[in-house]
């Protein structure tokens, strides 16, 4: 172990002190009085008696008198030194410490609190092996030399209210070597704030007063700010004792896997579905030849990468292919480098068999292609992909379209309705938070008025812009805007002429202004302009919660515009509708650490509650947990299950039993947490001001052989002193015996 250079003056200060490994055996030291209590006995035994002779003797006596007291006194002092040298030399001095043994060993009744820093980054390793390896013997070299007196306790950096073990006596050796072995290392992010805040908790409840804090990590500067203050400061004034151990290395190249996004808004079975990796090499060596791994349901198959420069983020395409409804897991995995831990993320996505696209008709008609809907129906039914995956359904404004005895569309579709109700306003509003898309078509029938009261000037909105007025005016085209993502942006790649050309008689003008205004106002998008001399918004979204709102200017049928017959049209209503329709929620994939609940639906009994944890470790049983009526949840009774432990990195595969439903499985995924592969370094003197005014020292541990005794220890000098005190008081007392 040794001291970087920002060690502090008074660490450095102590380098000519001696402390003990074995403290305690200094007691034994006290026996060094029995030879002068024996000597003052012995004194006691004698009583003068006066004899003739002796008066003869008494100039000669006088004459030896201070040679003999004298030997006498270094016979004495002899005799109590070798007790005292022999328990000395037990209780193994050490000189200038400068490690673990020097802090450790102050004596009992004290508690030690070791922290291990598991997060991923402890995962790198270089040619001694990882990090957290080195952090795993520093606790256990750290917990077995603590005093017997002394009080242990074990945490970690993921979990620093829940110590492994508290308050432990530090005798019971075996019980605290196992606790350190039995620490593994998480997918989490180390957030020092939050960390040092839970270490406060579970330091406020040790028996002793005299508490001390070891923390083991390896210095990266992610997770690391101001914010620590404000528990460091209170430590100082309770005189809180902290020590850092640095067990990390100066190398920070690595290659990571820093995303994995979904292009498409929908993700549907059998139909191949987009998906973005984030790459980034912050190795000096580019990246040439590789190739990923690419797992859907633990099936998997090798994906070219492309080169990667040295510093460089790239962003690869990926697609994938779901062959059933129902939830899935896949993941991408790089070749393992310095630290493999974050080059491999997992999604957990719930495939849905078919999209539900309702189209509202307001303006119906027996006759082909004169219904306000029959220019939709043509190209939405065309399937996707392998997958008949669209289905249209077709009602007119006279139904209740929104009726709770009907399946909630993906997408909604009001082509020339006169108006909806309030309730039906109401329901829009909800439904549309959730995630239900919604697109309007405006026509002579519809009320613009009536829309604006209903779907603007309610919160939350949703038409993106209010209408003004209807226009009759005649024009050709229009352009599309050059805004991504968009629901559109894909009519980016076809000619100018294609949609120039197109004639359009009339449009719902609307105020562009009112809609770019306040706080939503980046909600707000317009994605198309016709060619008008005014260049008025042709097609506008809004977002709300979860859900999009896509606002046509024009009539879906020819009464407006001759658009429906131009093959471009098909292609602007299949991606508008695979733009603003239900999301495929990812909610399922949280980062490592997050917290993974399941509500389950059901007016029928949860239970056998099964988890799988990664890394094929063996089912553990979880509890189901009923929920309280809750009048504002419309989906009748659910059951909580909770799944206790997030910290690896992985699918989570959960299955239970519902009633006379039968066997049900749900897979949630949990990630490692990009920040973790964020490696530079942070230095000593950084950590002290982020932390004054405790005082925190910083020590440095490379290797196993570290653990043991920085300074020089003694014993053998005071082993060899001991044996020349025998020889020597042998001869002494033999000397003093012949001169008397």
């Amino acid at each position: 172990m040794t001291l970087p250079r920002g060690t502090s003056r008074r660490f450095r200060g102590n380098r000519h002190a001696m402390t003990f490994l074995s403290p305690l055996l200094i007691w034994g030291a006290l026996l060094g009085a029995i030879p002068v209590i024996i000597h003052l006995l012995n004194r006691r035994r004698f009583r003068r008696v006066e004899w003739a002779p002796m008066k003869y003797l008494k100039l000669t006596v006088q004459r030896n008198r201070r040679r003999i007291q004298l030997e006498e006194l270094l016979l004495l002092l002899l005799r109590v030194a070798l007790p005292v040298l022999l328990f000395f030399a037990l209780a193994r001095p050490v000189l200038s410490p400068t490690g673990l043994e020097r802090w450790i060993g102050r004596g009992g009744g004290s508690s030690e609190v070791v922290l291990i820093d598991d997060s991923l980054s402890m995962g790198y390793a270089d040619a001694d092996g990882p990090a957290f390896a080195r952090a795993l013997q520093v606790a256990d070299a750290l917990l077995s030399a603590t005093p017997p007196r002394d009080r242990c306790t074990l945490t970690t950096a993921s979990a620093p209210r829940a110590p492994i073990v508290h308050d432990v006596e530090a005798a019971r050796r075996e019980e605290l070597a196992a606790a350190v072995s039995g620490v593994t290392l998480t997918a989490t992010h180390a957030a020092w704030p939050a960390v040092l805040a839970g270490v406060d908790d579970v330091l406020k409840s040790c028996t002793y007063p005299t508490r001390r804090l070891t923390i083991v990590t390896d210095l990266r500067r992610s997770g690391w700010d101001a914010a620590v203050n404000e528990v460091t400061k209170r430590w100082a004034d309770e005189q809180v004792v902290v020590r850092l151990v640095d067990v990390g290395v100066a190398a920070t190249a690595n290659v990571a896997l820093q995303a994995l996004e979904p292009l498409d808004r929908t993700i549907l079975a059998g139909a191949p579905s987009a998906w973005e990796a984030v790459v980034r090499n912050d190795s000096p060596r580019a990246l040439e030849g590789a190739k990923a791994v690419l797992r859907v349901d633990d099936k998997p198959t090798e994906i070219p990468l492309p080169e990667i420069a040295p510093g460089a983020t790239v962003r690869v395409p990926v697609a994938v292919a779901f062959p059933g409804a129902g939830p899935h897991e896949f993941s991408l995995q790089l070749p393992d480098d310095e630290l493999p831990a974050d080059s491999r993320r997992w999604a957990a996505v719930p495939v849905k068999d078919s999209l539900l696209i309702r189209l509202v008709d307001g303006e119906p008609s027996a006759e082909p292609f004169e219904s306000e809907v029959d220019f939709l129906a043509a190209p939405l039914s065309i399937g996707v992909g392998a997958a008949e995956a669209w289905r249209v359904e077709v009602v007119t404004d006279h139904e209740d379209f929104l009726s709770p005895r009907m399946e909630t569309p993906d997408v909604l579709v009001l082509a020339n309705v006169a108006a909806p109700t309030p309730e039906q306003a109401d329901r829009l509003r909800k439904l549309v938070r959730e995630g239900m898309g919604l697109m309007i078509f405006p026509g002579a029938r519809t009320d613009l008025d009536m829309y604006n009261d209903l779907l603007f000037r309610v919160e939350p909105r949703l038409l993106p812009f209010p209408f003004k007025a209807a226009s009759d005016q005649a024009f050709h085209g229009l352009a599309i805007e050059p805004v991504r993502p968009s629901p559109l942006e894909k009519l980016l790649d076809l000619k100018a002429s294609a949609l120039e050309r197109i004639p359009v008689r009339w449009t719902a003008v609307v105020d562009e202004a009112a809609g770019t205004s306040g706080e939503k106002a980046d909600d707000v998008r317009t994605l198309a302009r016709w060619n008008d001399p005014d260049r008025s918004p042709a097609a506008a979204e809004r977002v709300v919660g979860d859900g999009r709102v896509l606002l046509w200017t024009t009539t879906a049928d020819r009464a407006g515009n001759d658009w429906p017959v131009e093959p471009s049209f098909v292609m602007a209503i299949r991606e508008a509708v695979q733009g603003v329709a239900r999301g495929t929620t990812l909610s399922h994939t949280v980062a490592a650490g997050e917290p993974i609940r399941r509500v389950v639906h059901s007016s029928y009994e949860v239970a056998n509650v099964q988890l799988k944890p990664p890394g094929g470790a063996e089912p553990v049983a979880l509890a189901a947990v009923p929920r309280p009526d809750d009048p504002a949840d419309d989906q009748g009774p659910s059951t909580l299950i909770d799944v206790p432990d997030s910290r690896r990195a992985g699918a989570y595969r959960l299955s239970w039993e519902e009633g006379p439903l039968g066997a049900r499985e749900d897979v949630f995924a949990a990630n490692p947490d990009p920040r973790e592969s964020l490696l530079e370094r942070i230095a000593p003197e950084e950590i002290r001001k982020l932390t004054a005014p405790l005082d925190v020292e910083v020590v440095e541990a490379r290797g196993l052989d570290s653990m043991g005794p920085v300074g020089r220890e003694i014993w053998r000098d005071l082993a060899a002193a001991l044996l020349v005190l025998l020889v020597a008081e042998a001869a002494l007392a033999a000397w003093v015996s012949r001169s008397r």
